[in-house]
């Protein structure tokens, strides 16, 4: 099928959704129904969009995933709170010059996981994403971290020294679907190695923005951060939760596709800056 073809099929389709799922509902923020106790990370999901509005579709698939998680608390940062977030806790870190500088959303998506669940610990997951498990039942009193794989390869291999110590070495480690303890080694690296490899990415056009975007803030950084931090530490204590969470994680919600009426998607663009 010819990519044109794709695109127009697309359109029919969130111009359906856009009829279909109307009116829009308002996501609110939800407290956890259980207590838990049984991992040091955060029972805390943190998630992110423009808004706190979702077709009809979208929204049921949304609190199905936190009805089959009732020992956790869901927190939406909408476009709003999300700036002022950032602002007020990383606004002297060089990592909020990157995330001003940004030009797509989702770049601002994948720094904003990386320093919210830094600072206070807990989970994040897409807001098109999910897992027909409860997250918690991957970890145990002594997990630190949670990751999972995409059913990806990754053409660079992994340091020698730590390929004994993933489970799927050969694949990229999944960021849209993360747990992990305040102040983990793994974050604290990624938003360091972000900073670092700015000067490369800055004011640089790409012919395929979301194959740099990708790379320079979403999993293919996520995954050489990953594997250095197996290769460096002894101690991480990170549950690896097989490919797409063994199987359970949800990669596209249904209904998801009508955020992008409000939002183009990113792999849309050709020629573009992605951070200025």
């Amino acid at each position: 099928m010819r990519e044109s073809t794709k695109k127009k099929l697309k359109t029919i389709y969130r111009t359906y959704l856009q009829y279909a799922d109307s009116p829009l509902i308002e996501l609110h923020n939800r407290t956890a129904k259980i207590k838990s106790n049984k991992s040091t990370i955060p029972s805390i999901v943190y998630q992110t969009w423009v808004d706190n509005l979702f077709g009809k579709t979208h929204f049921a698939e949304i609190e199905k995933f936190r009805d089959l998680n009732p020992d956790m608390s869901f927190q939406l940062f909408n476009q709003s709170t999300l700036e002022n977030y950032m602002y007020d806790v990383w606004g002297q870190h060089p990592i909020y010059i990157i995330f001003q500088n940004s030009q797509f959303g989702p770049m601002k998506a994948d720094i904003f996981r990386y320093c919210i669940l830094c600072e206070r610990g807990g989970y994040y997951f897409d807001i098109s994403k999910g897992c027909r498990v409860p997250i918690s039942s991957f970890c145990d009193e002594t997990s630190q971290g949670l990751i999972s794989f995409e059913n990806h390869d990754c053409f660079v291999p992994p340091e020698k020294n730590s390929i004994h110590k993933i489970l799927y070495p050969t694949k990229y480690v999944l960021q849209w679907g993360m747990g992990f303890v305040k102040d983990h080694p793994i974050l604290m690296h990624m938003i360091s190695d972000i900073c670092e490899y700015y000067p490369y990415y800055k004011n640089k056009i790409f012919g395929t923005p979301k194959h740099a975007i990708l790379a320079f803030t979403g999993p293919g950084m996520f995954t050489m951060v990953v594997r250095k931090a197996f290769n460096q530490y002894s101690d991480l204590n990170v549950t690896q939760a097989g490919i797409d969470f063994n199987g359970a994680g949800i990669v596209e919600m249904k209904g998801c596709q009508l955020r992008y009426v409000k939002m183009p998607a990113y792999a849309d663009f050709r020629n573009r800056v992605i951070v200025e």
